[in-house]
């Protein structure tokens, strides 16, 4: 007689991790925001905190409006108890045509197997690396449209 046990085990948290990343690199918002608890709230830097799943809903398809492509290469994954932290480098190509790259860290509090609350922390120093190198070529096509060469 094989044995059946009517218990549930519940996802270990790095499958869940895993998936969620999943639904967010499909830019499938219906399928990230199943992933939020009713009461969530997620924190982008510069940003008031985007509370309950409707309003994140919102955010992710304006969100996918703006982005053609989403990736993540993973660095490091934590997960103990109800918290991860998951370390990536990033790219975005955005619907207007460019294509940013940059480390990110997302810091997750679950609770009953639902994201309580999700922040996204990018880091200052790639946006000014990325500001300065969009100011070098900018300044760089000017020097040249007016016949004069960049020193250095």
């Amino acid at each position: 007689m094989r044995h059946v046990s009517l218990r549930s085990e519940p996802e270990p948290l790095p499958a869940r991790v895993k998936r969620y990343f999943g639904a967010l690199e499909a830019l499938d918002a219906d399928a990230i925001v199943s992933f939020f608890s009713a009461g969530a709230a997620m924190r982008l830097p510069g940003l008031a905190p985007i509370v309950g799943r409707a309003a994140i809903r919102r955010a992710l398809v304006q969100f996918s409006l703006d982005v053609d492509d989403l990736h993540h290469v993973p660095v490091q994954l934590w997960a103990a108890g109800n918290l991860s932290i998951f370390e990536a480098d990033m790219t975005l190509r955005l619907a207007s045509g460019p294509t940013l790259a940059f480390p990110v860290t997302h810091v997750i509090r679950w609770v009953g197997g639902l994201i309580h609350e999700a922040r996204v922390n990018v880091y200052l120093e790639s946006r000014m690396a990325i500001a300065m190198s969009a100011f070098d070529r900018d300044i760089r096509a000017v020097l040249r449209t007016a016949g004069l060469r960049a020193r250095g």
